[in-house]
């Protein structure tokens, strides 16, 4: 008896958070247990072991090749920064004020600024940017992988992503369609033009939709909004009780927990200060001695020893992953990525779902705290002296569209100085329902589905682009 004939979907994952956002969601188990579908998952050949072990399914082949985006040719490096930098937001104008702070060079941030200011008032320029990506070569490995695989589908789970376009521009080569996916909520006005548009886009949300027809030029018809994937978890039944959380934390449950997730990478300083003074507000009754610090750091960062982190008794530390693959940057052995397991998704959901209150800066984390409607702060401040303005907040904070769009809903309180800060925290802790339509607001807008069915709406609507019409 013949074999059955699979339909091959092809995607590159080439980054722990891109791994996140489809590995561990029902988009990817939803695809990986139907019979009539093999996915072919290409990453770089240091992580190859790592996925086969954690993912195992039957038809689910993890292909390696390593590539980078220094691979793509000068025409398309070039090309790739006149698209970053014809995009006509905020946060596009922000960067290139980064960029100038970090490195100065004040003829190329006036250069930028020019591009910015001709390139991005018309939208034909989009039109033009992506008749000249036509003329960017494909990468010769890439579509060794096409030709190797024939894919009936090639999808793309981040199409801003350098390595995503390879991929796109080798299934316009070889005449394959096309999906693509927006990794997360701020790439469609924080990442540039998009060059090379998928046949078919897969968005979080109506608020995405719109911003994909404004800024991306995507036709409506061919954008699918499913929720977003990774936020099914909080609208599923717990994995484990309060209690059971605790437990595991060493956290005696009468405790009240308030998560804090500052910015140690960006500005080390400011967070441990930040820390101190929370735990000096501990001693001296300034917030509830029945409180408990659950600190969580950022992915990709693991230097916890190296910190002057104090030892307190209402202070427990927690890392968001614990799976890291080091090479070498330069003269030092660095960590070159990381990967969530289910886990640490755990972790996170449930230190969500189990805190009193979360104080963040910048971060996605305000839109969990909003799926669990648990009251969020925002640190508006610079605690270390000096900072430079490439990590002050401040500036930081006035130059996001995004972030803007949250703190207009009134779904997150701010905190201008320290005495703010633990005024909220201890408001909050009284008040829980307190700003409750403003986080409202943020899940209606940032998340939209809360069934837990976010997954398999894009895995149907993937499914669909290799299905036969009848």
């Amino acid at each position: 008896m013949a074999q059955e004939y699979k339909k091959t979907i092809l995607l590159p994952i080439y980054h722990g958070m891109r791994a996140k956002n489809f590995l561990l969601t029902d988009t990817y188990r939803e695809l990986a247990k139907d019979t009539a579908i093999r996915l072919v998952i290409v990453a770089p050949s240091f992580k190859i072991d790592y996925y086969r072990r954690a993912f195992p399914e039957a038809d689910v082949v993890f292909a390696p090749l390593d590539i980078s985006p220094n691979d793509e040719p000068l025409f398309g490096k070039l090309l790739a920064e006149l698209a970053f930098n014809s995009l006509d937001t905020n946060t596009i104008r922000f960067k290139q004020l980064l960029q100038y702070w970090q490195y100065g060079n004040l003829p190329r941030f006036f250069l930028k600024r020019t591009l910015n200011y001709i390139f991005g008032s018309f939208t034909s320029s989009r039109s033009v940017i992506r008749f000249l990506d036509r003329f960017v070569a494909p990468h010769a490995a890439v579509l060794r992988i096409f030709d190797q695989y024939n894919p009936d589908l090639a999808l793309a789970p981040d199409i801003v992503f350098p390595i995503d376009r390879f991929f796109l521009r080798a299934a316009r080569k070889r005449g394959i369609p096309t999906a693509g996916m927006m990794r997360s909520w701020d790439n469609i006005t924080a990442k540039g033009v998009v060059q090379i548009l998928p046949d078919m886009l897969i968005l979080h949300t109506t608020r995405m939709k719109r911003l994909a027809e404004k800024l991306v030029g995507m036709p409506a018809e061919k954008i699918m909004v499913s929720g977003p994937p990774d936020f099914d978890d909080y609208y599923k039944p717990a994995i484990f009780s309060r209690e059971e959380f605790c437990q595991k934390l060493g956290i005696p449950a009468s405790r009240r927990i308030v998560l804090f997730t500052p910015f140690f990478d960006a500005s080390i300083d400011s967070a441990i200060i930040l820390l101190q003074e929370l735990l000096k507000a501990l001693d001296d009754g300034r917030i509830p001695y029945d409180v408990q610090i659950l600190l969580r750091y950022r992915p990709g960062y693991t230097a916890a020893s190296s910190l002057a982190i104090p030892s307190h008794p209402r202070l427990v530390i927690t890392y968001p992953c614990e799976q890291y693959f080091y090479g070498k940057k330069g003269a030092k052995e660095r960590i070159i990525d990381w990967e969530f397991s289910k886990q640490d998704v755990d972790l996170l959901t449930h230190s969500m779902r189990y805190s009193e209150v979360m104080v963040n800066t910048v971060s996605t984390l305000t839109i969990d705290s909003a799926a669990c409607d648990k009251p969020a702060i925002g640190v508006r401040f610079d605690a270390a002296p000096n900072c430079p303005p490439e990590h002050q907040i401040t500036k930081v904070m006035d130059l996001h569209d995004h972030y803007r769009e949250l703190e207009r809903t009134g779904g997150i309180r701010l905190a201008k100085n320290i005495d703010e800060l633990i005024g909220s925290i201890n408001f909050y802790l009284k008040h829980p329902e307190a700003d409750r339509d403003g986080r409202k607001r943020i899940c209606e807008e940032q998340i939209e589905f809360f069934d837990g069915k976010n997954g398999t709406r894009a895995a149907e609507f993937i499914k669909s682009a290799i299905r036969p019409a009848h």
